[in-house]
């Protein structure tokens, strides 16, 4: 079951690095065309906690981490369409939230509450770091988890 799980995932990863291929970049930086509406800013103190191996983060409604990608501001989206599908906004009346001036996203591969699998991740778009209980990146900590841009850079994914 290990190997069918790790060939699994593998495999996944794979798709997910040939989907962001297919996407190509933007010029302008902004990472594609976002279908958001526009930001609402929210207090840090407005989301409850959690406990991870990062330390203590902010948390969505659904117990997600949430993050920030460094550099990314409500007037300087770096993270569009293609950046959404695997860093989804979290949302608030139908506009992205910003925290301590920068949008807010979960990660699609935290799978539970609690987890913070993003946490120092570097991909096609930049940093992620994940958000402490004041609204700020704790920068630093954790293990960062494989993205679609670094999938297939470990070895090959068998695990030994």
């Amino acid at each position: 079951m290990n190997s069918i799980g790790k060939a699994s995932t593998g495999a996944a990863m794979a798709a997910l690095a040939i989907i962001v291929a297919g996407c190509g970049s933007s010029s302008s930086g902004g990472g594609g065309t976002s279908t958001l509406a526009p930001a609402k800013n929210v207090a840090a103190s407005s989301f409850q906690t959690h406990s991870t191996k990062a330390g203590t983060v902010l948390v969505d409604a659904k117990g997600r981490t949430i993050y920030e990608l460094t550099g990314n501001t409500a007037s300087n989206q770096k993270c569009g369409s293609a950046c959404q599908a695997f860093w989804p906004p979290v949302m608030s009346g139908g506009s992205q939230v910003v925290i301590n001036g920068h949008p807010a996203f979960t990660f699609s591969m935290d799978s539970s509450p609690g987890q913070a699998l993003g946490q120092g991740t570097k991909d096609t778009w930049g940093t992620w770091w994940a958000l402490d209980a004041s609204g700020n990146p704790i920068t630093g900590t954790g293990t960062p988890a494989t993205t679609p841009s670094s999938a297939g850079s470990s070895g090959g994914g068998y695990g030994y």
